[in-house]
């Protein structure tokens, strides 16, 4: 499955969070395809405002917030807050 790099580092991850919210959507993110774990990315999606803000893969990013991303819900609100 191709998938498109939107953006590297924490900073993307925030950016992200921040873009969806403001378009009125929900940002979620993934951090498993399959039976494949991702170890430093995750697949960030904006439901509701899909067609505002696309989705794809962030990548580079720590190890730690990609496992915390993997053991809380898909929904990432939380995460801006963390990592502020």
């Amino acid at each position: 499955m191709p998938v498109t790099v939107i953006g590297r580092g924490v900073s993307a991850l925030k950016k992200f969070i921040e873009e969806c919210t403001e378009a009125g959507g929900s940002p979620t993110f993934v951090a498993k395809y399959g039976v494949q774990e991702f170890t430093d990315r995750v697949i960030a999606r904006c439901y509701g405002a899909s067609d505002k803000v696309p989705g794809g893969f962030i990548v580079d990013l720590p190890a730690d917030v990609v496992e915390k991303i993997a053991k809380r819900s898909i929904d990432a609100k939380w995460l801006l807050e963390e990592l502020k």
